[in-house]
């Protein structure tokens, strides 16, 4: 059975594909080190005084936000639509027809990746938004698929 790309097309937008973002082992290492220094701390607040709990709480806190963001950072294509979801507090929908451009990008930017090995996707005519999948390849693939009009630029494929 042979498929033109209308066909193909068609069957990807009735698909929801996610890829996981690309956890750098530097972010995982904190993420452990701040969970061990918040257990000490709690159980050291439990030993001498209260007034340190809500201190401790803050630092629980900010402990629950790392690591929902290393187990929630995603980004899934949903029919013609990029969802980028980054922890509980960053949701962006992208229509996949609004990329003109994919470039390869090692930044430590503030955006929705927890790697610093990063791809760019240039949005409208100054926008752009920074992620880093697990599958670089397929993640870029599927989007020239849906947009064959958007510009890649590799240049990690190239230095290898």
């Amino acid at each position: 059975m042979r498929f033109d790309r209308y066909h193909i097309i068609s069957l990807i937008s009735n698909m929801e594909k996610v890829y996981k973002s690309l956890v750098a082992g530097w972010y995982k290492c904190t993420c452990v080190v701040m969970l061990v220094a918040f257990l000490a701390s709690l159980y050291l607040c439990y030993k001498s005084t209260w007034i340190l709990l809500i201190d401790m709480v803050f630092v629980g806190f900010c402990v629950y936000m790392m690591f929902d963001m290393w187990f929630h950072t995603d980004y899934t294509i949903k029919g013609d639509r990029l969802l980028i979801r980054c922890g509980f507090l960053f949701r962006m929908e992208l229509p996949i027809r609004k990329i003109i451009e994919i470039t390869d990008k090692s930044t430590m930017l503030s955006s929705p990746a927890l790697s610093a090995k990063r791809i760019g996707l240039r949005y409208g005519r100054t926008n752009w938004v920074y992620l880093s999948p697990e599958n670089r390849s397929g993640f870029i693939s599927d989007l020239l698929l849906l947009n064959p009009g958007i510009k890649y630029l590799a240049q990690f494929e190239a230095n290898r």
